[in-house]
């Protein structure tokens, strides 16, 4: 009797110990190797999708700067291309008046050689004219003697004969004063008098 009424108690204990080892067996694995095994499976992935991002990141931004500088570009050569052409307008709109005040000037430098007395008075009227010309961007010019002829600022009015070849297609004198812009493009040319070497003999 005694014996039967133990064997309850050790099927209870067996039963104890299979439910715990069964609860074990399904319980993950909690040492660190398994823990290391669980992040080596993640990290990888992780990274590779971190550097993906970083990189479309970085390729929208290099594309974004350039068209930034190319915007940048477009936006500074129109804005030249838009002052070249107003000022091309305006020099258009100037021509009839310079024109005059050339001749003008031209009839007061004739004058002053002629007209003894009022030379003077002539003179400062003269300098006054050139003086405006030159506050709206237009200067007088004139080549020295011996500068080489240049049919891009000279137009040949006449010419000196010399047996000097080295003189030969110079300016031997002024007759007229040319005139230009002050960025160098030529309003009128000068008119000169050029030598020209005679053959010897």
């Amino acid at each position: 009797m005694e014996s039967w009424g133990k064997v309850p108690d050790a099927m209870g204990e067996d039963f104890e110990s299979a439910a715990q080892a069964t609860a074990r067996s399904a319980e993950p694995d909690g040492s660190p190797a398994a823990a290391v095994e669980a992040d080596g499976e993640l990290e990888p992935s992780s990274a590779e999708g971190t550097d993906s991002v970083l990189g479309r990141l970085d390729a929208r931004l290099a594309e974004a700067q350039r068209l930034l500088s190319r915007q940048t570009e477009l936006t500074e050569r129109l804005h030249a291309e838009n002052q070249s052409l107003r000022a091309g307008e305006v020099r258009s709109a100037q021509m009839p008046l310079v024109r005059d005040l050339i001749r003008l000037s031209d009839d007061l430098e004739r004058m002053r050689s002629v007209a003894v007395e009022s030379a003077s008075d002539l003179a400062v009227i003269h300098e006054s004219l050139l003086d405006i010309l030159a506050r709206n961007g237009i200067e007088g010019f004139a080549p020295a003697p011996g500068e080489r002829f240049d049919p891009r600022l000279h137009s040949v009015a006449g010419t000196e004969a010399t047996d000097d070849e080295r003189l030969d297609k110079t300016v031997a004198e002024v007759v007229r004063t040319g005139f230009r812009w002050g960025s160098g493009e030529v309003v009128r040319v000068a008119e000169i008098r050029a030598y020209r070497a005679t053959e010897p003999g």
